[in-house]
């Protein structure tokens, strides 16, 4: 039943699977450096949040709390 010759064709098959999976790695190594990216952009976000909080603790612990009534909170609407 099964002693017949394989064709040339699965040649071509391989080929066909050899090139998909290299495609996905492709796709994968491209995945992988944009979220390594997004996660250092990320983390130098969250350094410049944390360290501008501490800038705004200390200057709120050097300096009473200014409040001023010129301008109000809200501004009103022509509506």
């Amino acid at each position: 039943m099964f002693d017949s010759v394989p064709s040339d064709a699965v040649g071509y098959v391989a080929s066909a699977y050899l090139f998909f999976l290299l495609v996905v790695l492709v796709y994968i190594a491209i995945l992988g450096a944009k979220f390594q990216r997004i996660s250092r952009e990320l983390g130098k976000l969250i350094d410049e949040v944390e360290s501008a909080q501490e800038a705004g603790a200390d200057s709120a612990a050097e300096s009473p709390p200014q409040t001023t009534t010129d301008s109000p909170l809200r501004e009103e609407s022509g509506v």
